[in-house]
């Protein structure tokens, strides 16, 4: 039985060790075996092989050449391994081995190919289509990339492929900047570069005899002169037919194919190039191409173009880890699903192979194609695996070849991207390209041949518009096969230009509410629309904010509308780039249909927004993303439960700091030299202070007498100063209030002693820190207020099942929790309590606080730090949490999960709502 391996820690002394005593063996019959046993011992800390997973000798019928062969090393779950001996190539130890791999069946193939000559390894990454290379003496530097095999985690890029990746970026940035600075930019100069971006990758990865471009270009003249008319004559043979092209073309265009396919049919002015231009192009033309992805090279060419963000190249990178987290449970999981079963069945195989060549992607907000390109090799990969197993088992009669000319089910022809600006939609069209040709090499490695490209004829449709006022079924007839994917902007309402105010409410037909939605709904919205009545799917990525605070009522009232449900979701995780400088926004997923297949939901949950993903399953996912009843919480203005008080927010000043922002020494000076004004001195408190103890005053002048206004300089003078800041505003309703300068803006001071909450908390808090305060304590509204608030509701609020309801349903910002009156407080559902249950809920408050007071120069920040916690101050909320879970009828043990579906089914219960179906 083998074992669930954790990511070891090799040690690189441990490496130089090994690569020095096995660099003078050569035989594989001989010591191939004691070699990796050796390597699995002394580096990977694995005596027992079987234990493991490790199997030698593993018998396999190759798939390529049909005949009973055996796997050198089969490692479960983590590697294939071909070794041979020592001077051997490692080119056909890699057709080999993937002839091996194709032959397991999808369940039992591990995600890395392993070929060695003792003196040299070559890992590949089978799914993503990665290789390195690298000798026995290089073995200590390379030991990062064991550990992340064994570990599973090779989904990541590494810092050396970002790096990489990088400086392509940086030459491409270095080339435009030039073109720049003498006058060249615009749509001509953006059809330039991608053009100089195709000719890179042709020339490096075999489009054409490597070097061909380079040659050319080093053939120009020094002083760059003659470079723009080269480039233009080369434009031109490129989209000519060889029977058609000049009978005058140099002997250095001839080598160039016919390219066709729109990328060079476009005839652009002649660039004139000088000495430094043709610098840069000649850096650019002379790096070695070959490994850039053309999934992050899309991010990463994009923002050449973007003046303001090229010191961050980079910075906006989405890793192929996270568009898996898409990509696979929309519709992968379930192709490799049907690749299984069909396994055996040549019906099904080509029933199979008839499904994939329907299949429709599409991005309706694609930018530079990564979502495309991403769900494209998935595809080609699956067809390959597919099409190898139908013709071993058809054998010679199998009109399925695999000779490079056979018609691949999956064409470029069935991806669709709409991108509102030109240069990330033309680099979109070529990473596909790229991507394509990246796809029939490998091919060619396994076969022996590929399909010729060219002229190309078979191209990706990308539409140049504004995804929210095309007709989606305009870029591709939406039916049961078709599949909508992506990753649309993230912008808050309040972030959105007028002409995408004005986009947005035409998509929302002019909904009350739909300038209080992110952006991204929008996309949303369109998806459930064009899908109804379909078995389509979508999933997209979202900023974490609409599934929380007043969005999820707003949009999923008007999903509701067209049948979606929720089929898989990732709760809100740290969507980030592999790249430094990296930048983080705090996301979730979610992928819905509006056909429920009856299939199990899956929902992946995160212990902190950093941290690796679990998976759950569920049998309901609703709009907060958990597995619970599906209902609306909508803003209320009085509390679902009677045995909650109102809640009330804290009195806004409005004033320029003049009536509430009073430090202790300036309090101390009114004191001394204006005892009338010291009469309305009063302890102010927002969130900071509650939080950190620290001391702020304010004037409260509610009652104040009007003799005393006169009477007082410091009276007089802060009054003038607040009317003066008031009618200076540019908002109306501020002006108004300078009629009342004397008064904070808005008053809302309990009359009676209360809870003071702070409005925002730490959501690595267990708690949300909260104290009762005197009526005489001046609330501002950085807090939010309980008057009346007895212990019970005291215990109830400092709960860990309130705090679980308070991180579903509430806003955030960024992961603050954003604490709300109508959202989070007034829709908790604390049910019916009896007598008994809310004696005993309060003396856990009294213990609580009874607990505090044993640390009176503790601020409330420190008593409730998260890792830090005094003992006795946990017993006592421990003992809390049990009886406020038991009043929801829940075991002591409950998790978070469990916690969650009784609050959503008391809500659902105390609301009235009925669960969707």
């Amino acid at each position: 039985m083998a074992v669930k391996l954790k990511a070891p820690e090799l040690s690189q002394s441990a490496a130089t060790a090994f690569a020095e005593k096995w660099k003078s063996f050569t035989d594989e019959k001989q010591h191939a075996r004691g070699f990796w046993s050796d390597f699995f011992k002394s580096l990977c800390n694995i005596d027992d092989e079987e234990i493991a997973g490790i199997e030698y000798e593993k018998r396999v019928k190759s798939t390529l050449s049909g005949n009973q062969e055996y796997i050198d090393v089969y490692w479960k779950n983590v590697a294939l391994i071909e070794h041979k001996s020592a001077g051997q190539s490692l080119d056909k130890a890699e057709l080999q081995a993937r002839g091996y791999w194709l032959s397991l069946a999808p369940g039992y193939r591990p995600k890395t190919i392993i070929v060695s000559d003792f003196l040299n390894f070559r890992l590949i990454d089978v799914a993503l289509n990665r290789t390195h290379d690298f000798p026995l003496s290089k073995l200590p530097e390379n030991i990062h990339r064991f550990e992340a095999i064994i570990s599973g985690n090779r989904t990541r890029i590494s810092e050396e492929e970002i790096t990489v990746d990088q400086v392509a970026a940086k030459l491409m940035a270095n080339l435009y900047l030039e073109l720049e600075a003498h006058g060249f930019e615009g749509h001509e100069t953006s059809i330039f570069l991608i053009r100089i971006l195709f000719l890179l990758f042709g020339d490096d990865t075999g489009m054409w005899q490597k070097n061909t471009f380079f040659k050319l270009v080093m053939g120009t003249k020094e002083d760059g002169s003659d470079v723009g008319s080269t480039l233009d004559s080369l434009f031109e043979a490129l989209n000519t037919p060889a029977e058609k092209r000049l009978k005058e073309l140099g002997d250095e265009l001839k080598p160039f194919p016919y390219v066709n396919g729109g990328i060079f049919a476009e005839k652009i002015s002649v660039i004139d190039f000088n000495k430094k231009m043709r610098v840069a192009l000649v850096d650019v033309a002379n790096y070695d191409w070959t490994t850039i992805n053309p999934t992050i090279f899309g991010s990463l060419f994009q923002l050449i173009k973007t003046k303001e963000e090229r010191h961050a190249l980079g910075e906006h990178y989405t890793s192929e880890e996270n568009i898996n987290k898409i990509v696979y449970p929309l519709f992968l999981d379930n192709l490799q699903e049907k690749l299984a079963e069909a396994w055996d069945s040549k019906k099904e195989l080509r029933k199979l192979r008839l499904e994939l060549s329907k299949l429709r992607i599409l991005d309706p907000a694609c930018g530079c194609g990564n979502f495309l390109v991403v769900a494209y090799k998935h595809l080609r990969q699956l067809e390959l695996e597919l099409t190898v197993r139908l013709q071993n088992l058809e054998g010679k009669d199998s009109d399925v070849g695999l000779d490079g000319t056979m018609g691949l089910a999956i064409s470029l022809g069935q991806f669709y991207g709409i991108e509102i600006e030109e240069w990330p939609a033309q680099v979109a069209r070529v990473a596909l390209f790229l991507t394509d040709h990246q796809e029939n090499l490998k091919l060619e490695r396994i076969t022996g041949a590929a399909p010729n490209r060219f002229p190309i004829r078979d191209a990706a449709t990308i539409v140049i518009s504004s995804a929210l006022t095309t007709n989606w079924n305009e870029v591709v007839s939406i039916n049961d096969e078709t599949v909508i994917l992506g990753n649309p902007p993230f912008l808050g309402s309040l972030m959105l230009s007028e002409s995408q105010k004005i986009e947005q409410r035409e998509v929302w037909s002019n909904h009350p509410k739909s300038g209080i939605v992110d952006f991204v709904s929008n996309w949303y919205l369109l998806a459930a629309k064009y899908i109804s009545g379909t078995s389509a799917r979508f999933g997209f990525v979202s900023t974490n904010s609409i599934v929380q605070g007043e969005q999820p009522a707003i949009l999923w009232s008007e999903l509701n509308k067209y049948g979606i449900h929720i089929d898989f979701a990732h709760q809100t995780f740290a969507w980030e780039n592999s790249s430094a400088g990296k930048a983080a926004v705090h996301c979730v997923i979610i992928g819905m249909s509006n056909k429920d297949n009856g299939n199990q939901k899956k929902i992946w949950t995160y212990e902190n927004v950093a941290s690796e993903s679990q998976l759950q399953l569920a049998e309901t996912i609703n709009s907060y993303l958990v597995d619970a009843p599906d209902v609306i919480i909508a803003t209320r203005q009085t509390p679902l439960s009677a045995h909650l008080p109102p809640m009330t927010y804290g009195s806004m000043p409005r004033d320029d700091g003049q009536l509430s922002k009073i430090d202790s020494t300036e309090a101390d000076l009114i004191r001394s030299k204006d005892p009338i004004a010291a009469k309305y001195l009063h302890r102010l408190i927002g969130a900071d202070e509650l939080l950190n103890g620290k001391e702020r005053f304010c004037l409260w002048l509610l009652d104040a007498s009007p003799s005393d206004f006169s009477k007082s300089k410091v009276l007089k003078e802060r009054i003038e100063a607040v009317r003066f800041f008031r009618s200076s505003s540019s908002a109306s309703s501020t002006r108004s209030m300078s009629k009342t300068s004397h008064l904070f803006a808005q008053i809302a001071q309990p009359k009676t002693d209360y809870i003071a909450v702070p409005a925002h908390s730490s959501a690595a808090r267990k708690y949300v820190p909260m104290a009762y305060m005197s009526k005489d304590v001046i609330a501002s509204n950085a807090l939010l207020t309980i008057p009346n608030a007895n212990p019970f509701v005291f215990a109830v609020v400092m709960s860990s099942v309130f705090n679980v309801w308070l991180a579903a349903v509430s806003g955030r910002i960024k992961s603050d929790y954003r604490i709300s009156q109508e959202i989070t407080y007034n829709n908790f559902p604390l049910p019916e309590c009896s007598e008994e249950t809310i004696s005993k809920i309060t003396q856990c408050a009294v213990q609580i606080l009874s607990v505090r007071q044993k640390y009176p120069e503790a601020t409330l920040s420190q008593l409730y730090a998260s890792g830090s916690m005094q003992k006795d101050l946990i017993d006592a909320h421990s003992a809390n949490d049990k009886a406020v879970l038991a009043a929801f009828g829940l075991k002591n043990n409950a998790d978070d999960n469990e916690i969650l579906e009784a609050l959503f089914k008391t809500f659902a219960s105390l609301s009235g709502q009925l669960t969707w179906t």
